[in-house]
């Protein structure tokens, strides 16, 4: 109220100020009817009358209105502009990116880079972008970079919001990192269109000077913020990240290799230091490149150009945000084939391959985890992520022919049941081939009919075939660091189907099913507060004290 009451005497005021003057003279106008005398009048008469001395005062007081009120004016219009901030990249994002993450487009939209490099400042000392510093000199951003983060954090959001499930824990309301809160915190007025990645030319680029690792991670980054396509080596983002052990998911528009041979058309190969042959790429060091870029501390390019520069820790914040709100979906896997498998793997409550109902004996026990690790993964896995999951502790660039000589005697191992090829190498991933069939896929189709699942009635049946296909834990007795993640996530999926199946049922059938849920989780206490509960309205006390004890 208080804020409508100053607005309007504001408004009073700069009506009377503006409009007085002339409301006034127009009277005047027309109450004396004045006219400016003639100049030989004023020179050769006698006194003025009243009329021409208030005619001959109203021209220089109508001067000095009309220049104050040009003044004033042009003052409110930029007073005006400057306070007309554009939309935060959250509130933009808050109508138009709800679709398009709903629809599962790109998390931001691609900014075609110019087609010639940036023209050089003026002077030696200008730089043509402005950004953000980060903190504890982590990095220089872009203002175009830092609006992209902040667009993407907001449908990372969104991408939450749409995804839960309703009287489900949540358990991805985590803050995001610091480098993601300072640019998304970032307030601009907005300002020119500046592209958010420098043009790479094609030909090849090379970085150095102390800022070119930075510029290189501020470079990946960018890219994927971009939308362009970018190929590394799983050895190279490991190092870039500082995490040689990196693997899984990745963000989407990344392709990371086991080893980089070449790059696609459309693709932007960046290396630490290897240089492809050919296509668009960006590596450090001084090899021969149709441009080198000599690259500041700060970023600075010849004291003209400033790129983005992240130090690990930032561009491990942004890449992981980055994998969060898109990550890069597995290759498609082929169909099954309708004729009957040559081989089965069998993995719930054990390990074990079998050809025509016979044993394969596999000599290697690495060889068994690559098989139990492509087992549950359907979308096959690249070599990085295998070594990292069955040798931990070992840089996975050092031990890539021990990777190599297990899958080979694995191959051996197989040919004594079958001349049926098991295991496949393609587009940089082993995946098992139709030809294998593996109970745990069937248990997580069913699992995905359950989040499938839109009445009661589907969900329920979905959960029975869950519970029905449970024949014990995943590789049970193999004691594999890397089988505790995906043996756990199948234990709560049943679980859940048992929980859910007695909810709704009679107390004696909703006792002997919560029954085989402690059998399948012995040490879960509200399945056992649960069955409790049946247990007494049921009556029988002995099976409550057995169960407290």
């Amino acid at each position: 109220m208080i804020r409508a009451v100053r607005a309007a005497g504001s408004v009073l005021a700069a009506i009377a100020v503006v409009a007085g003057p002339p409301v006034v003279a127009g009277f005047a106008v027309l109450h004396w009817s004045p006219r400016l005398p003639p100049l030989g009048e004023l020179v050769d008469g006698g006194p003025p009358s009243l009329g021409q001395i208030v005619v001959l005062a109203a021209i220089p007081i109508a001067l000095l209105w009309l220049v104050a009120s040009g003044y004033l004016l042009r003052g409110g219009v930029r007073r005006a502009r400057a306070q007309l901030r554009m939309p935060s990249p959250v509130q933009l994002t808050a109508g138009s990116m709800a679709g398009a993450v709903v629809l599962g487009a790109p998390a931001v939209v691609a900014v075609v880079a110019p087609a010639a490099p940036a023209v050089a400042a003026s002077s030696a000392g200008e730089v043509v972008a402005s950004g953000v510093e980060l903190p504890d000199g982590a990095g220089w951003v872009p203002v175009a970079v830092g609006q992209a983060v902040a667009t993407t954090a907001a449908a990372f959001w969104l991408r939450r919001r749409r995804e839960y499930r309703p009287l489900s824990p949540g358990s991805d309301v985590h803050p995001l990192p610091v480098t993601v809160n300072v640019l998304t915190a970032v307030r601009t007025d907005g300002g020119s269109a500046v592209p958010l990645v420098e043009h790479v030319p094609p030909g090849g680029v090379t970085l150095s000077g102390p800022g070119a690792r930075d510029a290189l991670r501020g470079l990946l980054i960018s890219l994927l913020l971009a939308g362009r396509r970018v190929v590394v080596s799983w050895a190279d983002l490991g190092e870039l990240l500082e995490d040689p052990y990196l693997s899984g998911p990745v963000p989407a528009g990344l392709r990371a290799v086991d080893e980089l041979t070449d790059s696609g058309a459309d693709e932007v190969a960046l290396t630490v230091c290897a240089t492809p042959g050919t296509g668009t790429w960006v590596a450090l060091g001084a090899d021969a490149a149709a441009s080198r870029w000599e690259v500041g501390a700060d970023g600075t390019i010849a004291g003209v150009r400033r790129l983005c520069v992240l130090n690990a820790r930032a561009a491990a914040d942004l890449f992981g945000l980055l994998t969060a709100v898109r990550p890069e979906e597995a290759p498609a896997q082929s169909r099954p084939r309708p004729r009957p498998a040559a081989a089965r793997l069998r993995l719930l409550g054990g390990c074990e391959l079998t050809v025509g109902g016979h044993p394969v004996i596999v000599r290697r026990s690495a060889g068994l985890q690559v098989l139990a690790y492509l087992g549950v993964h359907p979308g096959g896995a690249t070599a990085h992520e295998i070594i990292v999951a069955i040798w931990p502790g070992l840089r996975p660039a050092t031990i890539t022919n021990r990777l190599y000589i297990t899958v080979s005697e694995l191959k051996k191992d197989f040919l004594l049941g079958t001349q049926v090829e098991l295991i496949r190498h393609e587009h940089g991933r082993y995946r098992l081939t139709e030809a294998v069939d593996v109970d745990v896929r069937h248990l997580q189709a069913a699992i995905a009919g359950v989040q499938r699942a839109i009445t009661t009635a589907e969900r329920r049946r979905a959960q029975q075939v869950v519970v029905d296909g449970y024949a014990g834990e995943v590789a049970a007795g193999c004691e594999w660091p890397w089988i505790v993640p995906a043996r756990e996530a199948l234990r709560r999926a049943v679980l859940s189907g048992y929980v859910d199946l007695a909810e709704g049922a009679e107390p004696g059938v909703a006792v002997e099913l919560l029954r085989a849920a402690m059998v399948v989780e012995p040490h879960n206490a509200l399945v056992r507060e649960r069955a409790i509960a049946v247990l007494s309205e049921l009556g029988d006390e002995a099976a409550v004290r057995a169960l407290q004890q």
